[in-house]
């Protein structure tokens, strides 16, 4: 009876690891227009780096049009608060990140990024821009310490949409920002993880299309 139960297991292992890997391949958006307006969207969940509160994301109306995009909205003004939006069950080691991003409010900070091979809350890839300071910057967080190892400066301008672009091949990595190159690393530190959505302290910031590419 064992082995039969095993056999049976191994073939359902069998059947099914295929079919995942080829979901895994497939290049994905996330639009929110099918997410519950107020409610969090249900492919991602949610995390904080640093201190402060956790952060509020929830699917809204786009200030000033009708389309849905995802909103964190917390305010809190710890400068140490990273809330993150990750999305679930994936692990990826080369992809391509696409997102537009509109930054809204912020007193202590207006800054937005892209998040890959993130491992848990206080390991990952991290690419920022931020209205505050007109800049883009790429980040490798380690045991919930950041460090960045390349910088751009360049406008970031608040109340308009901007897309940023994040290629990841092996240990290079390459930064676009509204069709600008800005970035160009190369890091070992991780090599896989999930992806995600990034902002700090009290940045109140709209995402849309987040665009997945494995």
């Amino acid at each position: 009876m064992r082995s039969a139960f095993t056999a049976l297991a191994l073939f359902a292992s069998l059947t099914v690891s295929p079919a995942f890997a080829a979901d895994a391949t497939k290049t994905r958006t996330y639009t929110f227009e099918n997410d519950a307006v107020g409610a969090a969207p249900a492919d991602f969940e949610f995390a904080r780096t640093g201190q402060g509160a956790e952060g509020k994301w929830t699917v809204q109306l786009e200030r000033g049009a009708k389309n849905r995009v995802l909103l964190q909205s917390s305010a809190d003004k710890t400068d140490d608060r990273f809330p993150l939006a990750v999305v679930k069950n994936e692990s990826l080691h080369d992809v391509t990140l696409t997102v537009r991003a509109r930054p809204l409010e912020g007193e202590v900070d207006q800054g937005f990024g892209l998040v890959w091979r993130y491992r848990d809350v206080n390991n990952y890839y991290l690419t920022r821009c931020n209205a505050d300071e007109d800049n883009c910057t790429i980040y490798h967080v380690i045991n919930g310490s950041r460090r960045a190892f390349q910088n751009h400066g360049i406008k970031v301008a608040t109340h308009a949409w901007h897309t940023l672009k994040m290629e990841a091949r092996g240990n290079h990595f390459v930064v676009w920002f509204d069709g600008q190159k800005v970035l160009d690393a190369r890091d070992e530190t991780f090599q896989s993880g999930r992806v995600g959505l990034w902002t700090k302290a009290d940045s109140v910031i709209e995402f849309d299309d987040l665009t997945i590419a494995p």
